[in-house]
């Protein structure tokens, strides 16, 4: 029996190609999916170097700062000098003058070898900062990261060798990497996936084209034929591409919420070292100036005038111990409060300790404390802030508010918190310095804030003893005159 020869049909089979429609979809889809991936990848690892040198930038510019105020000082550079000033000894430390010579070196004594053709040297003398991510030193000939910042005629230029500890602080953070990877496999076996599903309907479609050609189409099922389902996986794929887009942009937003945090954390501290290093130079000039004249001239000055001297050098001495106790106060509650501890604290007892302490004052300068507060008022934080807080309250309210009659409240009472309000009868602020009551260093009188020796921060340390203790305060002018305090402490 001979086999019927169709022509038509084998020309239909002859015309099968060699890669199958699933292959190529998935071939396709694979390489715009990998080459998404990569370019992802690329701008990641670029812009995660980038943040990573920053933040080790602005590390290495702090140092700077600190070794400048050293020089400022008149301080003579040395290993001890600057592993006091928090230096590590695997920092190399130059000092440059703006014509590029090496002055002081941590690692040679004498560097013959001009400087000023430096990148880090040349940006820093033009902008006030620089820094070269890795070049060899041709000293000691070890690759550096070097950053320099530009003083009073002098560039201080720190250097951190390139060994593993700076490398593994650098490289870019293998699980964003790992996380890419992962979206980028689960992108492939949906798209094999995919591929399959769109190539089962070309391969029906086929079929059915074939029956068609036949007239064979009576039995033909047409349910084969899913009628929404490339709709159904498009619009998959379509959501697959968001949730990447948006996974991206959410990781792009905390990217740039960290670098506007760390920011905001050098703005901070900058603004900090400059009020600090302004509060100490008036005292220590202070000082400086009454002891150099009873060492000059002290035999031939009245007795009366070297004790004024030596009474105006211990006032100074006074007023700069207390700004470097406010200032430790303060930094410890803002840079280490995890390792403030808390224990049960009665805060009736301590508003009373309080009270007492003001009583040695002589009668004209006490202060008339009433306080409402009932018996046995607990919370759970720390004692010394508690206290901090209501004794810079009452001698706030003693050195400025002109009033003698100061009240302690316990206002409200909530399943989490204690709310207390302070008043006084003074003669309250204007309306432009509330908002900026809690600054650190504000002053709404400096000459007269200076004279009663006060430091600046007392407020700000209120404020963050009580933010310390998950509470708010707010402060205003009250109807019948003074300030009144209203302020939070979690139980």
């Amino acid at each position: 029996m001979e086999t019927e020869f169709s022509p038509n049909k084998d020309l239909v089979m002859a015309s099968k190609p060699k890669i199958s429609v699933h292959t190529r979809i998935f071939l396709l889809i694979m390489f715009f999916t990998w080459s998404l991936t990569l370019v992802f990848f690329a701008l990641q690892y670029s812009r995660e170097v980038d943040f990573k040198t920053e933040v080790l930038d602005s590390r290495l510019q702090m140092e700077n700062m600190r070794i400048l105020d050293c020089i400022s000082e008149g301080k003579k550079l040395s290993p001890k000098v600057l592993k006091e000033i928090g230096i590590g000894d695997s920092t190399r430390v130059s000092v440059i003058t703006l014509s590029g010579s090496v002055i002081f070196d941590t690692n040679s004594r004498n560097v013959k070898e001009n400087h000023l053709n430096r990148k880090e040297v040349k940006e820093a003398i033009a902008n006030g900062h620089g820094f070269q991510r890795r070049r060899i030193s041709s000293t000691d000939s070890r690759q550096y990261f070097y950053s320099a910042t530009r003083g009073d005629g002098l560039v201080v230029r720190t250097a951190l060798p390139y060994n593993h500890t700076l490398v593994d602080t650098l490289k870019a953070d293998p699980v964003n990497s790992n996380l890419i990877i992962f979206i980028a496999l689960l992108m492939t076996v949906l798209a094999w996936f995919t591929a399959y599903r769109v190539s089962r309907s070309v391969k029906n479609l086929r079929k059915f084209v074939e029956a068609a050609e036949y007239d064979d189409i009576d039995d033909y099922d047409t349910k084969q034929f899913p009628n929404d389902e490339l709709g159904e996986i498009s619009a998959h794929v379509v959501n697959l591409y968001k949730n990447l887009k948006v996974t991206s942009e959410q990781r792009d937003q905390n990217m740039r919420d960290v670098l506007f945090e760390q920011s905001e954390k050098n703005r901070i501290k900058h603004q900090l070292t400059n009020n600090i290093n302004h509060e100490i130079k008036t005292p220590v000039h202070v000082i400086q100036a009454c002891l150099e004249t009873l060492e000059n001239n002290g035999e031939a000055l009245p007795l009366d005038t070297r004790k004024q001297l030596l009474s105006t050098a211990y006032d100074n001495v006074k007023r700069l111990s207390t700004l470097l106790a406010d200032i430790s106060v303060i930094t410890r509650i803002s840079d280490a409060p995890e390792k403030i501890e808390s224990s049960e604290v009665n805060v009736t007892d301590i508003i009373h300790k309080v009270a007492d302490e003001m009583k040695v004052f002589p009668p004209e300068k006490q202060l008339r404390i009433h306080i409402d507060v009932p018996e046995n008022v607990k919370i759970r934080g720390n004692e010394s802030l508690v206290e901090s807080i209501f004794r810079n309250l009452m001698v706030n309210s003693f050195n400025y508010s002109g009033g003698r009659d100061v009240t302690v409240k316990l206002k409200d009472t909530t399943p989490d918190y204690h709310v207390f309000t302070f008043s006084d009868n003074g003669v309250g602020v204007a309306p432009e310095h509330l908002p900026r009551m809690f600054e650190r260093f504000y002053r709404i009188d400096a000459g007269r804030s200076r004279t009663m020796g006060g430091t600046g921060l007392g407020l700000a340390i209120v404020k963050n003893a009580v933010s310390f203790h998950q509470g708010e305060i707010t402060v205003r002018n009250r109807e019948g005159g003074g300030l009144e305090f209203e302020f939070s402490l979690a139980k």
